[in-house]
């Protein structure tokens, strides 16, 4: 862009300038001031639109988590990343974002899992979401994959969004698989929270029968556990089960508050 040039015109240098003159220079310094700070500032919006895995950029996101009783999610910092249990790529930045934006309120409306009064939204964050970031696998299951997911299903061709899809089902599925593996004491309310958040994966996608399995998994972890009390479960993480496991009578409803009769 070609720079454009004001001259202001001084009579004679060597005498005392008008009080005209003194105005239109000082007129001219201050629009020059004005120009060069608005550009910085369009600058460094446009740097940090770009660069959107900024911490600065995104603490917006974290403010609800602030406030949450969770004392193992930011207890001992002001920096919300550092509860993240790794470091986001820019374009998982943006799936976080787009889950707490559009896919919170979404599920809110669908999920019939909020037939009460009361800040349903503060509830999400607190319960799902600052749990979920904690733990990449966990992390990856309900929120990256869930958010991948969420977009395809209106933009079912995008292929970067399918490969994402696998590649974070693929991540999820090793981690549940070594946990289940291994030494029984290792299963907590992250363990159910994968293996639910999965299922919900299968059956927005239409797989049934996996999503059947993966509650299944669910419910055996439960039971063998001595219930959700016993596991640590959340309020919401207990309606959550419930609601998945009648839903695919895999208990007789009668069995009552979140699946404990072992």
């Amino acid at each position: 862009m070609a720079r454009q040039f004001q001259f202001v015109t001084v009579s004679d240098p060597t005498k005392s300038r008008s009080s005209e003159s003194r105005k239109l220079t000082h007129s001219h310094i201050m629009h020059q001031v004005h120009a060069k700070k608005r550009h910085l500032q369009t600058q460094r919006y446009q740097n940090e639109s770009i660069n959107c895995g900024t911490k600065q950029n995104h603490l917006k996101i974290f403010k609800p988590f602030l406030s949450s009783p969770l004392h193992q999610v930011i207890t001992n910092t002001k920096d919300p990343f550092s509860s993240l249990a790794r470091p986001l790529l820019s374009e998982e930045y943006f799936l976080l974002d787009h889950y707490i934006q559009v896919v919170v309120p979404f599920s809110i409306g669908h999920c019939g899992l909020f037939d009460y009064p009361g800040d349903h939204r503060a509830v999400m964050l607190r319960e799902w979401v600052s749990l979920a970031i904690t733990d990449d696998a966990l992390m990856t299951a309900g929120i990256l994959l869930s958010t991948c997911r969420y977009i395809l299903l209106r933009r079912p061709d995008d292929p970067i969004f399918t490969r994402m899809v696998l590649q974070y089902k693929r991540i999820c599925l090793r981690t549940l698989r070594e946990e289940i593996s291994s030494k029984s004491d290792l299963i907590n309310a992250t363990t159910v929270a994968k293996a639910l958040a999965l299922a919900i994966d299968e059956a927005n996608s239409g797989e049934y029968g996996i999503a059947r399995t993966h509650l299944q998994g669910v419910l055996a972890m439960i039971q063998f556990s001595g219930g959700p009390k016993s596991l640590g479960l959340t309020g919401l993480l207990e309606r959550m089960c419930d609601k998945f496991i009648m839903s695919f009578n895999l208990i007789d409803t009668e069995v009552g508050s979140s699946c404990s009769k072992a």
